[in-house]
């Protein structure tokens, strides 16, 4: 299956270097004009034999945006390379849930103004009270508006060893990003997919009536992701209907996303099974 949205990275940043030959867009060649990348702990100190959690903060000037896990039709995710100390984990990215990004006749999912992309990280036994400990992050990351700039930075963070910390000046950033992990779905919810046609129809039982839903697939190519996801309402939820990719060449046994209701995110998982009719 070619990598299409390989080829629209490529096509976005033709139009790129293009554009950064005219004058008012010379500054956009370098990405630190439009976007602060910062290290930050949750914790003003490492305490032996406890985890604690660090995070990558964009600040993104207005306009600008960075990426989700799945970035949509085109763009990439940040990616993290740590260099930590000796029997230090880090774990993989816990991903707020994003929001829909659209540049006609696309769609992306990512993250406008603010985001902190927070790792739990793991440490070993045997630390020393008093040391400093410095962690390194290399980030690499694209920003876009009406072009794409990829950046890359190296963080540093120096946090000393004690038997007790508090929390930081950055905690309620933490806290704010906690709110937005999408959380698993509620034991007495009942979800369901199936496939009709040219579409996925996402079955989503609550016992109460649902406003508004966006559903984010986690796996690329599968949903198209600028079509319109349509409603119907059933008793006590709704029938989400999202239409295949075009690039969708086979069935898929599961769909896997996020679904966003009144400002909450749920893991969704399930089996698609094959409409009868």
């Amino acid at each position: 299956m070619p990598n299409h949205r390989a080829i629209l990275i490529i096509f976005q940043c033709l139009i790129g270097a293009t554009c950064f030959f005219l004058p008012h867009t010379t500054r956009a060649e370098n990405p630190n004009d439009h976007v602060r990348v910062q290290l930050i702990s949750e914790k003003d100190a490492i305490v032996p034999h406890q985890q604690f959690r660090l995070g990558i903060r964009f600040d993104l000037e207005e306009g600008w945006h960075t990426y989700w896990v799945n970035p949509g039709d085109a763009g990439e995710p940040p990616r993290i390379d740590w260099t930590l100390p000796v029997g230090f984990q880090a774990s993989s990215i816990q991903w707020p849930y994003p929001t829909r990004l659209p540049t006609p006749p696309f769609v992306d999912y990512g993250y406008e103004h603010q985001v902190l992309l927070a790792v739990v990280i793991r440490t070993p036994s045997g630390l020393t009270e008093g040391v400093t400990e410095k962690i390194i992050a290399h980030v690499h990351y694209l920003i876009c508006r009406e072009v794409c700039i990829p950046g890359q930075k190296q963080l540093e963070l120096d946090l000393p060893v004690k038997n007790q910390g508090v929390a930081s000046s950055s905690a309620p950033l933490f806290e704010s990003a906690r709110r937005q992990l999408p959380k698993p779905i509620p034991s007495g919810w009942k979800v369901s997919a199936t496939s009709v046609g040219d579409e996925f129809r996402l079955r989503l039982r609550i016992g109460r009536p649902i406003v508004s839903l966006q559903f984010f697939p986690l796996e690329p190519e599968q949903v198209e992701n600028a079509a319109p996801q349509n409603i119907s309402t059933i008793p006590g939820g709704l029938d989400l209907y999202l239409r295949k990719s075009n690039h969708l060449l086979r069935p898929i046994s599961r769909i896997k996303g996020v679904i966003v209701v009144a400002g909450t995110g749920y893991l969704v998982d399930v089996p698609v099974l094959k409409s009868a009719s």
